[in-house]
């Protein structure tokens, strides 16, 4: 192949490859370039070093999902802004996010056996939320521990946040309160296939939604450092300390 034709190929996957609604069993070009990625090395060298500049990295590469990639923090396709999905008012928020996506991690991926195989799990955020209770119940019992400077996230989380609280009118959940904001994080990582509604059974509370993971989640937790669930929620906790405003 020319030059021209192998640049034209790797954007075109690049441009599947980034677009988490597209599989290759349901995209016949997509199929076929993944084709090639896998068994020509021109054309995967070529894909690399071009995602490389991009600052993107790939996780896998399969039939189910396609190709997942995740964006270094300075790439220019990293999210930046997750306003969208999580309102954070200080560092607070930031905390008890970091805590809520790590126990989703968690949750979903407990073991090193659950992040190798595919598979998906269902997931809400009674189930997060309740898992990260646990723990912090364990900690403050002795039973666990917490590596230093953790702490304060998990004090902001399991102390000073309420559990649930409704409004007095609809009797919707609040924001602030810590399954709500488990809820928001399930409704963010949903924005970017790392999670799906799953229709199947009632939802715990009108709303609440019922997730499910994807093997797309599973990718992007394995290359995270693994399953090894609390030091999911440890790690995702100290990036969100490092983000505490000053």
């Amino acid at each position: 192949m020319t030059d021209r034709e192998v640049a034209r190929d790797v954007g075109l996957l690049l441009k599947y490859a980034l677009d988490h609604t597209l599989t290759p069993g349901r995209h016949d070009t997509y199929n076929r370039l993944l084709d090639r990625y896998t068994t020509d090395p021109e054309l995967r060298t070529a894909f690399e070093e071009t995602a490389a500049g991009l600052g993107l990295r790939t996780l896998s590469a399969d039939r189910a999902t396609g190709l997942v990639l995740t964006a270094e923090i300075d790439s220019p396709l990293a999210v930046a802004d997750t306003a969208p999905w999580l309102r954070i008012t200080g560092a607070g928020d930031r905390m008890v996010y970091g805590v809520a996506l790590g126990g989703v991690a968690a949750w979903c991926y407990p073991t090193a056996r659950a992040v190798r195989e595919p598979g998906t799990r269902r997931v809400t955020a009674v189930d997060v939320d309740r898992l990260i209770r646990e723990h912090a119940a364990a900690v403050e019992a002795g039973e666990a521990e917490l590596p230093a400077g953790l702490g304060p996230a998990w004090e902001e989380y399991s102390v000073h946040r309420k559990q649930i609280a409704v409004t007095k009118n609809t009797g919707q959940l609040k924001r602030g309160c810590t399954v709500k904001m488990c809820e928001e994080v399930l409704v963010m990582l949903s924005a970017f296939g790392l999670v799906v509604p799953d229709r199947t059974i009632p939802r715990p509370r009108p709303d609440l939604q019922v997730w499910r993971s994807t093997d797309r989640f599973r990718a992007h937790v394995a290359a995270g450092g693994g399953p090894l669930a609390w030091q999911t929620i440890v790690n995702t906790g100290s990036s969100a300390l490092g983000e505490e405003e000053t």
